[in-house]
């Protein structure tokens, strides 16, 4: 079946051919009319000769020559199609993840919950098939990422603490197996390195936590999963490869890389390096365990040699500075990275670019400094005044007051005490607590939306009863 373009869509035009960047050899090009409005949330290239990127409005292009002729890159919308735009908003029914074991087999899923799957990516909107999840009690929403490392296996990331695997991709809903965690995780990326091992990547489903969540498998098509947590890991964790059962690279939005060599060994079997910036790391892809690349939402790209090496070991290079600022605050976000050989890497990114890097691990493997135009740094936040370790109540109750301070101008804070939800707040906020171990959370949002760490307060409350034998009084007692 040929290929097949909707009437309106254009082929791709260059954006920049860029000079080198330190030996590296890179070029942009964007999509012409309405695709050029949309993110191109990931890619998925098993050879260096055939690429597929997707993304928001049911959007697939694909290319046989990504690295050759403009006209080689191949645009159309799958599924139901795209969507009329609604105050400029482009990115409905959003392809999140796309995964292709060779180029006579790509499986995608949207963050609408529907699986799409084709044995002719390249053949245009009719040799794309769609299974919905929803009527057998599937995630019917935030279905973010999915790897199929063979033929005859996928697995795939969901919100909800749900986790979908298939022994055959382009069979029906039967087909497709969901398994659901005891936590509501949003699990943002998969890798699976075979059938007996999957890592997907997260963060806690209410967002409050500080730290990067990891699931683990090594009999996923049983529904068999473990959870842990990134050991210093700040922030939502989003994609992660695993080349071999012995390395696993991941990123967060503190920008920090997240390194194992055993990734089913828990929260002590990952190192988090900086990776020297100040935004999320959004996907990252490795050849093999001696050749990796990471990409972020500030058009940067770092890559080793040596992933496990530390910081000193990761390159990091800005391809792309920012257009205009603040204004234009996501104009060079990359979002996803597939690198077929250690020679080729294919990036997808915001606003219909695609970006082909030549010999990406040919840059020295030292940090190359500051940025150009860099990005403004995540919000940090102080707590100024918070209750002492110990506080004891007279009557039950006891009002715990807080004031806090972030470096530079921000839009708002979020605050949470314990297990209620966060929420906007303001310096000072006073909670009503009970007796017992408590723990107050506070973060900024800066004036770009960028989410700073939370900072924490731990203290515990005892009635005069519970007092602590010994314990010297307290400052106050309420």
């Amino acid at each position: 079946m040929g290929r097949r373009l909707l009437p309106g869509i254009c082929v791709l035009a260059l954006l920049a051919s860029a000079t080198p960047a330190q030996g590296m050899d890179w070029q942009v090009r964007q999509l012409e009319g309405e695709p050029g409005q949309l993110s191109l949330f990931a890619i998925s290239c098993p050879t260096v000769s055939f690429c597929v990127a997707v993304g928001g409005n049911n959007l697939v292009v694909t290319s046989t020559d990504p690295s050759g002729p403009l006209a080689d890159w191949h645009p159309f919308y799958v599924g139901a199609g795209p969507v009329v735009p609604e105050g400029g908003f482009f990115n409905g029914r959003q392809i999140r993840g796309v995964s292709c074991p060779s180029p006579s087999l790509c499986v995608a899923v949207t963050f609408e919950g529907l699986i799409y799957s084709s044995t002719n990516p390249t053949g245009g909107s009719a040799a794309w098939q769609t299974v919905d999840l929803g009527g057998q009690g599937g995630p019917n929403t935030h279905l973010y990422g999915v790897s199929c490392p063979t033929m005859y296996f996928c697995a795939a990331a969901a919100g909800k603490g749900k986790l979908v695997t298939t022994a055959d991709p382009t069979g029906d809903a039967s087909a497709w197996s969901i398994a659901t965690l005891p936590q509501p995780l949003e699990l943002h990326g998969i890798s699976c390195t075979s059938a007996s091992l999957c890592v997907a990547v997260g963060e806690d489903g209410d967002k409050s936590t500080a730290d990067g969540q990891i699931v683990t498998s090594t009999n996923p098509l049983a529904g068999l999963w473990t959870v842990s947590r990134a050991s210093g890991s700040q922030g939502a964790m989003f994609g992660v490869a695993c080349p071999s059962p012995t390395l696993c690279v991941s990123g967060n939005e503190a920008g920090n890389l997240a390194v194992s060599v055993n990734p089913t060994g828990g929260p002590v079997a990952w190192d988090t390096y900086d990776g020297g910036g100040s935004v999320q790391i959004t996907a990252s892809s490795c050849a093999s365990n001696s050749k990796c690349v990471a990409v972020d939402n500030n058009g940067d790209v770092l890559a080793s040699k040596n992933p496990t090496g530390g910081q000193q070991a990761w390159s990091f290079t800005n391809l792309i500075p920012y257009a205009s600022y603040p204004s234009d605050l996501n104009g060079n976000a990359f979002w996803g990275v597939s690198c077929p050989t250690a020679d080729f890497c294919a990036v997808s990114a915001t606003k219909g670019k695609i970006v082909t890097l030549d010999e990406p691990l040919a840059v020295d493997p030292t940090p190359t400094g500051k940025k150009q135009r860099r990005a403004p740094k995540r919000p940090k936040t102080t707590i100024a005044l918070s209750p002492g370790p110990i506080n004891r109540t007279t009557h039950g109750i006891f009002k715990a007051r807080f004031r806090f301070f972030a470096n530079g101008r921000v839009r708002r804070f979020v605050c949470r005490i314990d297990r209620r939800k966060p929420r906007a707040c303001r310096s000072p906020k006073t909670y009503r607590v009970g007796a017992g171990r408590h723990v107050f959370r506070v973060r900024a949002v800066g004036l770009t939306g960028f989410k700073g760490p939370f900072a924490k307060a731990k203290f515990r409350v005892f009635t005069p009863r519970q007092w602590p034998p010994g314990a010297p009084p307290p400052a106050s007692a309420r």
